[in-house]
């Protein structure tokens, strides 16, 4: 009898065994953006995608506001796989960054057709030899625009402006070819430094002013679009050769339905946001842009030449100012 009842525990045990659930693989996702972003609504959307499309097999894990870590931190998870995806104005690799120079690329869709030539495709395989990490795709983001303690109508008026610049080469010298003095600053440290007079304004997408409530500290906005630069989403290379050929395809398919939510809330979301900060006092101006593009011409043909050479440089050119 004890032999029995030993053997259909056994036999019990091993049934469950067969009948329990795999437990579902964790897709952890960074991004800076915080809920009620258009960009956090895509990656939620996401999220839906992969998970309904694995049938449960694969759940995203969301942590935004960089929750994680800056850029550099993450990069660091990703190259073991702590971590697996990351949105953020960062790739890892200049020669994909700089293609944010101003005014070279017109939207998303000339970076995600720059990607897809072979020499965008040569550096997606540098990045990831070099970082063991991937661009996935792109997630989109609206124009960078100018805010400051006093109206801008023309590039006159940025004349000797300290604008907190990003701790990066080409924001640097864009800001002091239009005029203005750049300071570069952490960007946990712009609210403080706007609020306190260290710096006389800022630069970065409308979403960004409203949700970090610069505006609060800031009396006026001028519209240059002087950068148009999505997040970058980043994968982990371990993790994405661990996939198989349809799951690498749910993600990138994930990754085009996210974007197609963001798309779609950016123009009602930011018309939002500059009525509140109308209302809340801000005047806007809409700078007559050609000489914008103009005096940053000298900023592309530099940064342009020495990071992708001659021949290179006139393609991304081509493609940047094309209309998709």
């Amino acid at each position: 009898m004890k032999g029995i009842a030993t053997f259909t525990a056994l036999a019990a045990v091993a049934a469950f065994a067969v009948s329990a659930p795999a437990k579902a693989q964790e897709i952890r996702y960074s991004l800076w953006a915080q809920p009620g972003e258009a960009q956090y609504d895509g990656a939620v959307e996401f999220k839906r995608v992969v998970e309904e499309g694995s049938k449960g097999r694969l759940k995203v894990a969301l942590y935004p506001g960089d929750q994680l870590g800056t850029p550099r931190e993450l990069f660091a998870q990703l190259a073991v796989n702590t971590t697996q995806i990351s949105a953020s104005g960062d790739p890892g690799l200049k020669e994909i960054e700089y293609l944010a120079l101003p005014y070279l690329m017109k939207g998303i869709k000339n970076y995600v057709a720059f990607m897809d030539t072979p020499y965008g495709q040569k550096l997606n395989e540098k990045l990831t030899k070099e970082r063991r990490l991937r661009i996935l795709g792109f997630m989109p983001r609206n124009p960078r625009q100018i805010s400051a303690n006093k109206v801008i109508n023309t590039m006159a008026d940025l004349k000797g402006l300290k604008l907190r610049s990003p701790e990066r080469d080409y924001y640097v010298k864009s800001l002091a070819a239009l005029g203005a003095n750049p300071t570069p600053m952490a960007f946990g440290e712009v609210y403080t430094g706007l609020q306190t007079g260290i710096v006389d304004g800022q630069e970065n997408p409308i979403e960004t002013i409203y949700a970090q409530k610069f505006y609060e500290v800031q009396k006026c906005i001028a519209m240059v679009d002087y950068i148009d630069k999505p997040a970058y989403v980043v994968i982990s290379e371990q993790f994405w050769s661990s996939l198989s050929a349809d799951d690498q395809k749910l993600l990138q398919r994930a990754n085009d339905a996210s974007n197609a939510v963001i798309v779609a809330a950016m123009p009602k979301q930011q018309e939002q946001y500059i009525k509140e900060m109308k209302a809340a006092g801000i005047t806007f101006t809409y700078p007559d842009k050609k000489e914008f593009v103009a005096a940053t011409q000298s900023v592309r043909d530099e940064l342009g030449l020495k990071s992708w050479g001659k021949e290179a440089y006139a393609e991304i050119v081509k493609i940047g100012q094309q209309d998709f």
